[in-house]
């Protein structure tokens, strides 16, 4: 960060976005980096976004139009936000009008760009397997996204981050995504809810880690995936997931998700009295930034896969 920025010793602070120019002249491959905390006591967590410098308007025809470009696929097709019914583990379902409220207050994290690090508690650095990298092109300005939570001192923070570039362009690309349900709603006392998010992948990939996100009513996860050809097959379980050291889970071998695969994630929150973490067991809970609020939110890191050779292809 460009300079230390105060934070009171009590309050709310909405979060902050700082900005920081990288001056790069030309594209950057990141192999691995670490995001450092000025004041880890007081930065709940970090991401770090790239911001591509601005792309240049469409080119046009003789006609005047933009010229005409294949556009591919879509990577992800997500699923509307999913209520579960009765008699499922997810607890009673909302009332009718409880549920048009959630879909209208339907929120998600602020992205600025791609991201390309972050720090919480457990998760600060990554080292990325040989052969692959994440883009970092040049005029890129970083964007740091800041969630402070004061503990009753009057501190600064100046965080950093470092990174290690690749010394030539890798032969995998990696990518970031996010899954997650913005509509989620959890009922004052509710002890095991259930909140489900989905998306169709659109092209061939292949999956390199997962990172669950809830707050302190986060339970457990568990991560499925259903092949086009109907073969169902459980990718990650998180049976006590801790808010206090987050982890992104890097697969030892890659996952290979073709095209039209679901990936389906399921979050279990403990609303009760019997969560000592929990801060009004009373309450409704809904989808917000500060801690005392919920999310449901899983980092993906990927690629895309090369397109498939055709079987004619070289024959005369």
């Amino acid at each position: 960060m460009n300079e230390d920025y105060p934070i009171p010793a009590a309050g709310e602070i909405p979060y902050q976005y700082f900005e920081i120019a990288t001056n790069l002249t030309e594209d950057k491959w990141v192999q691995a980096f670490e995001v450092k905390a000025g004041d880890p006591k007081v930065l709940h967590h970090v991401i770090v976004y790239a911001r591509p410098p601005a792309t240049p308007a469409p080119a046009q025809s003789a006609a005047g139009a933009p010229s005409a470009r294949q556009a591919p696929p879509p990577l992800f097709d997500f699923a509307p936000n999913m209520d579960i019914p009765a008699g499922q583990t997810g607890g009673r379902p909302l009332p009718p009008e409880q549920r048009q409220a959630a879909f209208a207050n339907q929120r998600g994290p602020v992205r600025v760009g791609p991201a390309v690090g972050g720090f919480a508690p457990g998760q600060f650095m990554r080292v990325y397997q040989d052969g692959t990298a994440m883009k970092l092109p040049a005029g890129t300005t970083l964007i740091f996204q800041m969630h402070y939570t004061p503990y009753g001192k009057a501190v600064t923070d100046r965080t950093r981050i470092a990174v290690k570039y690749a010394k030539q362009p890798p032969a995998t690309q990696l990518r970031w995504a996010s899954l997650q349900n913005g509509a989620l709603h959890i009922p004052a006392g509710a002890s095991d809810h259930r909140v489900d998010a989905e998306m169709t992948i659109g092209q061939d990939i292949t999956l390199w880690s997962m990172l669950p996100h809830t707050h302190v009513r986060g339970k457990r996860w568990i991560y499925d995936a259903t092949y086009p050809d109907g073969r169902k097959e459980t990718l990650l379980s998180v049976p006590n997931y801790d808010f206090s050291w987050q982890t992104d889970y890097v697969f030892k071998q890659p996952l290979k998700l073709p095209k039209g695969t679901k990936l389906h994630a399921t979050a279990w929150y403990d609303n009760s009295t019997a969560n000592k973490s929990n801060p009004d067991p009373a309450k409704d809970v809904w989808w917000g930034d500060q801690t005392w609020e919920e999310m449901m939110f899983t980092g993906l890191t990927f690629s895309i896969d090369p397109p498939k050779a055709s079987p004619t292809a070289g024959q005369q």
